[in-house]
């Protein structure tokens, strides 16, 4: 099925030019680069370094950071011209590892990768990107530097980034992945154990810059290749990846266990926030908020395609939402618009199955029905619902842009089997939070975890 809206409706005469004329420039600027993704450059048959062997890396059960020890043998790779570096199979302790340009990270299969995350922090495993100065200001060429040519993978299986042991907690977070600036990059058969942390298990970010430069090769993850990556636990706002920025990526068997596993919300503030170019292929979401995200906010997006979309148990297979300018965002930016994804977008090829372990913001409340609200249970924040799948397809976007919806299917729904393309009409008109403030006060739910109390009699 094909969504066909005018994107334009509404605005001012100037803001249609605008957007028009950016939307022509996406055209012609990304076409070149269309349908990218990593381009294999490790030599198999190259120099191959070892960090147990050749660097002293210890399996120690992740008792101490040996951070270091993994930095200097990229460190040294990178500086011989680039080749294999070997972690062998244990369990180790990093953090805030940075990748350099033509070093190809293979880690074996088992391996338990534990972050060092000291209590009240924010801390990344694996950082893919230039090395920065300490100072805030950088000048031009400090922030258009970027690495290339490089991969995280898998030597014989799948390897692991586990936090499953860290309760969430008020201004922590990790993310096992973080790559800026980085062109031409390979992440391949990570499992992520999470415990419902903030931030999603792999981020794609630009380069915020005030710098009015043009013609930047790289200015935010291009060229890259993510595929056969799981994450299990994931919290509802969060999930296995976050495009803020990226450029030509390729994005294939991917599932999440809670969460969203494909998430396209580009940000909410920042100029250079955008994504162009994104395809994907074999998208899974099970007992979570959605398989694939797709939210503007003010970002003018380029196109994205995705095919081969499935839900198992969660809220919905897809999940469409309108752009929407912040007032964080009209402080820095006045004539920001509406953000869209452009034309050609699609995502087809959907099925989804009922379940009752979904993730469902507390705003989609209206939607479940009446059915099903003694089996609800209020988490994660008291933002979102542990209850039952709602749909297939909700699409929000209205007038705003086209988005390309083909081949939806639908399994076990008692509700809503007769539309697999929801949109805000098909929810019961209400407000949600006088909905839910009646439900919390019929469940006896007050305490902060949103548990129900036992009713006295």
């Amino acid at each position: 099925m094909t969504l066909t809206h005018n994107p334009f409706l509404g605005e001012t005469f100037m803001k249609y030019t605008s957007r028009l004329m950016l939307l022509s420039l996406l055209a012609i600027g990304f076409a070149a680069t269309a349908n990218a993704e990593y381009k294999e450059t490790m030599d198999p048959n190259g120099p191959t370094k070892n960090v147990g062997s050749d660097y002293g890396l210890v399996d120690d059960n992740a008792k101490t950071n040996q951070s270091d020890v993994l930095q200097k043998a990229i460190d040294d790779v990178a500086a011989s011209a680039g080749g294999r570096l070997v972690i062998p199979q244990g369990t180790y302790r990093f953090a805030s590892v940075k990748l350099k340009s033509n070093v190809h990270l293979l880690i074996e299969k088992d391996t338990v990768i534990k972050p060092y995350w000291p209590e009240g922090e924010k801390t990344v495993v694996f950082n893919l990107d230039a090395e920065r100065s300490s100072k805030k200001k950088m000048n031009l060429d400090q922030e258009k530097a970027f690495i290339e040519n490089v991969s995280i993978r898998g030597l014989g299986g799948r390897w692991i980034i586990d936090y499953s042991d860290r309760e969430r907690k008020k201004g922590e977070g990790i993310r096992g992945i973080l790559a800026k600036m980085v062109r031409n990059f390979l992440i391949a058969d990570l499992d992520v154990k999470d415990n419902y942390s903030v931030y999603c298990g792999i981020t794609l970010s630009p380069m915020q810059t005030k710098n009015e430069s043009k013609g930047w090769p790289v200015s935010r993850a291009t060229d890259g290749t993510i595929r056969n990556c799981r994450i299990f636990n994931a919290s509802a706002g969060y999930g296995l990846t976050q495009l803020h920025g990226a450029q030509s990526i390729h994005f294939e068997d991917l599932y999440a266990n809670g969460g969203v596993t494909l998430r396209m919300e580009t940000g909410a503030v920042g100029d250079k926030t955008a994504i162009y170019d994104i395809t994907g292929k074999n998208i899974v979401n099970q007992n979570g908020r959605c398989a694939v995200m797709c939210g503007p906010h003010s970002a003018m997006n380029g196109v994205v395609k995705i095919d081969g979309i499935k839900s198992i148990g969660s809220a919905f297979a897809v999940q469409i939402g309108s752009g929407g300018v912040k007032a964080k965002e009209l402080e820095q930016n006045p004539d920001a618009v509406d953000g869209i994804f452009a034309k050609g977008s699609y995502v087809k090829n959907i099925h989804a199955i009922f379940g009752m372990h979904a993730q469902v913001k507390t705003h989609a409340f209206l939607g479940i029905p009446a059915e099903y609200h003694d089996d609800l249970n209020l988490r994660w924040e008291n933002k979102f619902f542990e209850g039952p799948s709602i749909g297939a397809v909700v699409d929000s976007s209205g007038d705003q842009y086209e988005m390309i919806i083909e081949n939806v299917t639908m399994e076990g729904f008692k509700y809503n089997a007769d539309k697999p393309i929801m949109t805000e009409a098909d929810f019961p008109k209400g407000k949600w939070g006088v909905a839910v403030s009646k439900w919390k006060t019929d469940h006896g739910v007050s305490d902060e975890r949103g548990t129900k109390k036992k009713k006295t009699k």
